[in-house]
């Protein structure tokens, strides 16, 4: 069985954010439900905080947040965990990044996105994702003399073959270079992820593998989904996800993770959702 869960976690894009961007609002009195029962819910994603507290508006002070890729941690007002990038590396990333073809840097800290370049495309980009932003004239003396979280790139082409590809062979050995999708590719400090945070914060709060569960439904939710005894892959993501899920549920199109938490508070196990 799945026994007593204490906290369930669950990555945005793809996983709890329909293809559409928007969020299924069948969340917000089961979040309320959650608390009731003592339950905590965290959302874990690459995006920033400002980002996600706007998303959930309604019940904002109820969630745990674990933002940009597991760099920052927060709970109740107050920061759990930070885990920056040194300058040097910052730097190293930018002086790569203005030589890659058709790639805009964004470097940010535990507030804001921090752009250098106007163009249109990428414009557009900040707006479809919501990245709360503010323009400024040197992202390099930036990064010089102010703390900084993480280091991402919007790739306009598949980034595999052109930033990630790039910057992993410049930077790989020193710090984590992952990509959210063909577009978006995020660096952060060594030993930072989802997991990593997942793992700090069983530590914290006293909560056993075993007492959580978890939804994603790609490369960079690996690590979350090792992390955790109930693990739920989302019937939409990739194969890697699926293989190390001990559940699979309905799609992010479908409100799979709604669907699956009603399941466990109705059945009290997700059995029935285990995979083959």
């Amino acid at each position: 069985g799945t026994g007593l869960i204490k906290l369930i976690a669950s990555d945005m894009d793809g996983t709890l954010v329909k293809s559409d961007g928007t969020l299924d609002g069948e969340i917000f009195p089961l979040i309320e439900q959650l608390t009731a029962r003592g339950i905590i819910f965290a959302a874990a994603t690459g995006r920033q905080l400002l980002n996600i507290e706007e998303l959930f508006a309604p019940v904002a002070e109820r969630l745990l947040y674990i933002t940009q890729n597991g760099a920052h941690v927060s709970y109740q007002k107050q920061t759990l965990a930070s885990c920056g990038l040194s300058a040097e590396l910052v730097l190293s990333c930018l002086d790569e990044a203005a030589s890659i073809p058709d790639f805009y840097p964004i470097v940010f800290d535990e507030s804001y996105g921090y752009v250098q370049h106007e163009d249109e495309r990428f414009q557009r980009m900040l707006e479809k994702f919501n990245i709360i932003h503010r323009k400024v004239p040197d992202l390099r003396a930036l990064a010089e003399t102010h703390p900084l979280l993480r280091f991402t790139g919007c790739d306009f082409r598949d980034t595999e073959q052109n930033g990630w590809k790039r910057l992993q062979a410049c930077i790989g050995a020193r710090a984590q270079v992952t990509f959210s999708s063909a577009m978006w590719l995020d660096v952060v400090a060594k030993g930072v992820s989802k997991g990593a945070a997942m793992q700090s914060i069983q530590q914290r709060l006293q909560i056993a593998p075993e007492e959580v569960m978890a939804f994603g439904d790609f490369y960079n939710d690996l690590e979350l989904i090792g992390a955790v005894g109930h693990s739920v892959a989302m019937a939409n993501a990739c194969e890697a996800v699926k293989k190390a899920a001990r559940y699979e549920t309905r799609s992010n199109d479908q409100g799979g993770v709604v669907w699956a938490i009603q399941h466990y508070l109705r059945e009290g196990n997700l059995c029935s959702l285990r995979r083959v």
